[in-house]
This record gives structure tokens, sequence and C-alpha cells, in this order.
């Protein structure tokens, strides 16, 4: 009976129609942000904290223009994305892409992937073919590139041309469609070997795929997580020792004190890209990775940069990371059970041979676009939950709540952050405290 609720050739043409208007708007739409006049100023506003006549911090007029133009980039991208892949969807644009690439592969040479498969069970092979496997590789990557390739006056504009209008960059053109074209490589990488596995877990095991794969997604989370800073960061920057021998001395006895037993201290060159200053921690086990900007030790006093990264041992402490990749593996894997229950039932609706048809990525990802969206608040609420942990820490073990005031007033600054944002802003898209937040604790603790 849902074999005729699969949408009408008439339907398909409005969403063929919406598909192509979509496509008009995000082309379209940094010429619309370009014309607000907001970026051309931005040289002229000063991006100076002011305070109210009570005492209270207000966000720098360069701050607040800054934010009047990215936050609105922001909520059409969560708008405009899911409508985007599913009007590719619901036109039959997934299904003519799955067709032409399956009679691409039908005319091409194929034996290199079929001694892959002599030595799988023959019941597997069956289920599996690799013509199914390259077709599930190359639909990925096809459809991937195109929304990036879609997407690049977008982000070149809100990544290069509105950071250098505030300040916030030193990149230049080449530098940035070379970071561009690295992130789209490692990205293409991820998504074919993802969703390659996926589809074939679910041709190979109908009923219980959701089992291997979400064992897998929790494995590739923790490897990657691990791998990250010494993979995929020196792609993009210079990592080297920390050169000035009395920070890194000073920053290994807060380590000490704080438990922990590194070794080093590294630093990354990101004022060759940006103005902005951060540092993490990464540690798994004996794997353990203090990283400073250079932005941070170039424009900070010693005492500041000991309060960063009090805070970043905060996150170490409370094993945050690690409790966040296990949040995520569990809500991650209940929602392959999920995603199993709705494409078992709206596959014929959708248009496709079996919940195991690629031509349904679309759908999927427009689910798990919505699914993460919806669930920000209580995701951000528990990001903020634990960056307060990680400012208590600080404060206890670094003894300095004058210098975590000035530290937070500075980095607004530099940063051009929004010190007091409207509360149902700070609810849904806030992962830290508001800097206000912040600095109000920061002088309670002190009172203390």
């Amino acid at each position: 009976m849902i074999a005729n609720w699969s949408v009408s050739k008439p339907h398909h043409k409005i969403w063929a129609w919406l598909f192509w208007v979509i496509i008009g708007v995000i082309m379209l739409s940094p010429m619309i942000f370009w014309a607000t006049g907001i970026g051309q100023n931005a040289d002229n506003l000063s991006a100076e904290l002011t305070r109210q006549p009570d005492g209270a911090l207000l966000s720098s007029p360069k701050a607040q223009a800054y934010h009047q133009l990215m936050f609105p980039m922001r909520l059409e991208r969560m708008l405009i994305y899911p409508l985007l892949i599913l009007s590719f969807q619901f036109s039959g644009g997934a299904v003519a892409l799955r067709t032409f690439i399956e009679k691409q592969i039908e005319a091409g040479p194929l034996t290199p992937i079929r001694k892959l498969f002599r030595r799988w069970p023959q019941r597997w092979r069956q289920r599996l073919t690799p013509g199914d496997l390259l077709t599930f590789c190359v639909f990925v990557l096809v459809l991937n590139l195109a929304i990036f390739l879609l997407y690049l006056p977008f982000n070149f504009y809100r990544g290069f041309m509105v950071s250098h209008q505030f300040g916030l960059s030193t990149q230049t053109v080449m530098g940035w469609f070379s970071d561009w074209g690295k992130s789209v490589l490692i990205d293409l990488f991820i998504a074919a070997g993802t969703w390659t596995t996926l589809y074939s877990f679910m041709k190979l095991l109908p009923r219980r795929w959701p089992l291997p794969v979400g064992g897998l997604m929790v494995a590739f989370l923790f490897i990657f997580t691990l791998l990250t800073p010494t993979l995929i960061t020196p792609l993009f920057y210079t990592v080297s020792p920390l050169e000035n021998s009395d920070l890194r001395t000073r920053i290994l006895t807060l380590t000490q004190r704080a438990g922990m037993s590194a070794d080093e201290v590294y630093v990354i060159d990101a004022s060759s890209k940006t103005t902005e200053v951060n540092a993490y921690v990464t540690a798994f086990g004996d794997q353990q990775r203090i990283v400073l900007f250079d932005t941070l030790i170039n424009d900070y006093t010693p005492d500041q940069v000991e309060v960063v990264l009090a805070h970043e041992l905060g996150h170490w402490y409370y094993h945050h990371v690690f409790l966040s990749l296990m949040g995520i593996g569990a809500v991650g894997w209940l929602g392959l059970f999920g995603l199993r229950w709705l494409l078992d039932r709206l596959w014929p609706w959708l248009g496709l041979r079996s919940p195991s048809d690629i031509a349904g990525l679309p759908f999927v990802l427009a689910l798990i676009f919505l699914a993460s969206t919806f669930s920000l608040p209580v995701e951000n609420g528990f990001s903020r939950f634990g960056e307060h942990q990680a400012d208590v820490f600080a404060l206890t073990i670094s003894q300095k709540p004058d210098v975590f005031v000035t530290l937070f007033q500075q980095i607004a600054e530099q940063n051009l952050s929004i010190v007091d944002p409207p509360a149902w802003e700070k609810f849904i898209f806030y992962t830290h405290p508001s800097i206000s937040d912040r600095i109000h604790f920061a002088e309670q603790f002190q009172t203390d």
C-alpha cells in the first residue's frame, strides 16, 4: 500500500523548480550580503569594549556589525541546505544520478574491484556486487563535490572576504583556496569511505546493519580525534615546539599541578591565517599534546596564556572529549536503528529500489542535518556546562581571577565576540557561556 505514496511526476516538476530556485539563492546570496555594506564599513568601527553607566560590558561596535552580518548567513545555511538536498531527492535528481552512474560503470572496467570479491562468501557476492560498491563510492563523491562547488562563492565571501573586512584574517587568496582544496579532499575521502561502508552493510545485512556500522562509527570517532593533531593539523599549519623556555617551563609546571605528564608544548603558526587566538589539549592514554596558537603567545601575557591553558586542562581533567565522543557515538548508534526503521517504510515513497538504494542518500543527509539542528539546544547546553566546568578548574588551579577577567575582555575584542547575546540565541546556538557570564563568574570567584 505504501508504494502508492511515491512522489508523482507532477510533484517532481515542482521540486525541480524549487531545486533551481535554491541554487540561484545560494549563488546570489553573497552579493546580497555584500550589498548591505556592513563589511565595507567595518574599518571605520571600533573593536574596543565599552561599559554602561552601571558598569556592564557592551559589545564593541565592530563585533555587533560582524554578528549582524554573520548570524543571518548562518541561519541561511541552516534553512537552505536541507531544502537543497531534499528538493534534489524529491525532484528525481538523485535517482537520475544513480542511474547515470550505473550506466557508465557498466560500460567501464571493473576487473580490479571484482578481484576483491573472489574470497567473499557466495551469499555476500550475491547481495553486494562490484558494480554496487563502485556506484556507492562514485555517487557520494559526485554529490559531495557538487555541493562543495555550489557553496564555493558563499564560503569564499564568508570565510575570506568578510574575515578580511573585519580584520580577522591574514590569509592570502591562494592560501585560502589551498586550504579549501585540502579540506574538500579530506571531506571527500571521509564521506566516500563512510557512506560506501554504510550502504555496503545495508546490502549485506539488511536487518542487522546498524550493529556493525555503529561499532565502526564509534571506533572512527576515536581514531580520527586521536590522529587529527598529528595528521590533519600539519596539513594546514606549521607545528613546532615552543621555543620560549621560560613559558614552556611555566606551562609544564601547570600541567604537572593538574596531574598531566606532558613533556612538550607545541605552537602552530595561526598568525599566517588569522588574528584569532586559541589553544587546545589532546590526551588519550600516553598520547598527550599541548598546542598553542602563536597569536596567543604573541599578543597575551604569560599569566593570560597560563589561564587559557588551565581552561584547556580542565577539559582534560573532566574527560570532556572522551565523554563527548561517547555521547555522540551512543546517540548516533541509536539513530542508526531509527534510520533503518524509517528507510524500511519510506523507500517506496522516495521512489527507491530498496532501503539500501544509494539514491536515498540526500534524504538521509537531510534527516541527519535536521536532527542535528533540532538537537542544538540540548547539545550546546551540555557543551556550555562543560565549558563552565573548565572555567572553574582554570580559576581554581591558576588562582588568577583578575587575569581571567582581563583575558576574556581582550579575547572579546580580538575575536569580535558578542559580550551578552540574547537569552534565546545563547540557549540555541552558543557552545560556550557568554563573555559577560564568564567575566561575572570570575568576579564572583575573586570576591569569594
